[in-house]
């Protein structure tokens, strides 16, 4: 029989700017902690400069025992929030396979990822479907048409989701 699983993938609201300093208590207990960034066009007196920024300025993902995630919330209580499911006080564990898609959805997308906010019962309708082809293959998600284009949405319930453009309905399959 195998060990109990210890750590899991948490989101967390950080208040004031202080999502680096959160994240190195974090880094520091060697957990490994994710922010989804953008790639922004900046002009400069020299064309055009390409800064990469945090997606959504307070959010903070980490993967670390629940144990662990509630001492640093005592210690630093005032500084963030951790999302819960409706109805509950605990942390809201985040699927591995949830967390995975999001994060490949968001690290390749770049410049062409909008984040839409976290009301993911708006945008998440209709047939869910997998890319079979290109460097989104094997994500899954939504299609919805989005200010009269189709976007290829993925999320994490309650906390954020993601629009992407450029995927050809030939790569897409429904899944049952």
């Amino acid at each position: 029989m195998g060990r109990k699983r210890e750590t899991f993938w948490y989101a967390l609201k950080v208040f004031y700017n202080r999502v680096e300093p959160i994240r190195k208590i974090f880094k520091d207990a060697r957990y490994d902690t994710y922010i989804p960034m953008i790639v922004e066009e900046e002009y400069c007196g020299n064309g055009l400069d390409y800064k990469e920024k945090p997606a959504v300025a307070s959010l903070l993902f980490v993967c670390c025992p629940r144990k662990f995630l509630l001492d640093v919330k005592k210690e630093f209580n005032d500084m963030f929030l951790y999302y819960t499911k409706p109805g509950e006080n605990l942390p809201a564990i985040i699927d591995d396979r949830e967390m995975e898609i999001f994060r490949k959805a968001t690290e390749l997308a770049g410049m062409g990822a909008e984040y839409l906010g976290n009301d993911t019962a708006k945008y998440c309708v209709g047939d869910k479907v997998r890319v079979t082809a290109g460097i989104y293959e094997g994500l899954e998600g939504y299609i919805k048409r989005i200010k009269h284009a189709r976007k290829f949405i993925v999320s994490i319930e309650g906390v954020a989701v993601v629009a992407l453009t450029g995927i050809h309905p030939q790569y897409l399959e429904k899944i049952e």
